[in-house]
């Protein structure tokens, strides 16, 4: 071995617990202290997202031109059904350019409607729109908020059956008691 190599081995091997660590921090996603987003619904009405009121929400960013997303709307709208009265909140947030991409959509869609919307549904380009999910780069992006008011995780492209039942673990951990 040339004395080039063996110091190029041995500076690498210095190294590697520095490139270990760095990957790790690169990966570990930031998320808000405390969760914001207020818009208009697609109904109209003003919306504020609460995280104050103890309920597991389920924030989903998704758009009309995803093949991904337009095939999981429908999952999304039958867990929600399914979970709504043990405290679970979903919101679906649209990163359309255009409202009539969303308009176009809601006629030929049977899970959006902008007169009969059984979960909120917002345009994140509306003009009084704000949140604080930072850049959402891949469709569908959803961020999973427990019931003290804090993301938990996020999960980026479409959700697998283990993490739906994990998102159900975590509703089911503080249901309220039937009664």
């Amino acid at each position: 071995m040339s004395k080039l190599t063996k110091f190029l081995a041995a500076a690498l091997l210095m190294a590697l617990p520095f490139i270990g660590s760095l990957s790790q921090a690169a990966s570990k996603e930031e998320f808000p202290a405390k969760p914001m987003l207020t818009g208009t619904l697609l109904n109209g009405k003003p919306f504020k997202l609460n995280t104050g009121k103890g309920d597991v929400v389920l924030v989903t960013f998704w758009a009309t031109w995803c093949p991904t997303c337009r095939a999981e709307m429908p999952t999304f709208r039958k867990f929600y059904e399914a979970n709504k009265k043990a405290g679970f909140e979903l919101v679906t947030v649209s990163i359309d350019d255009a409202m009539s991409d969303i308009d176009d959509y809601s006629k030929l869609s049977t899970w959006i409607s902008k007169s009969s919307q059984n979960f909120p549904s917002l345009w994140r380009n509306a003009p009084n729109y704000k949140d604080n999910f930072g850049k959402v780069f891949a469709t569908p992006t959803a961020f999973l908020i427990g019931r003290d008011g804090k993301i938990i995780e996020s999960f980026k492209g479409a959700i697998k059956p283990d993490q739906w039942a994990h998102i159900k673990t975590v509703i089911d951990a503080g249901a309220p008691a039937k009664g």
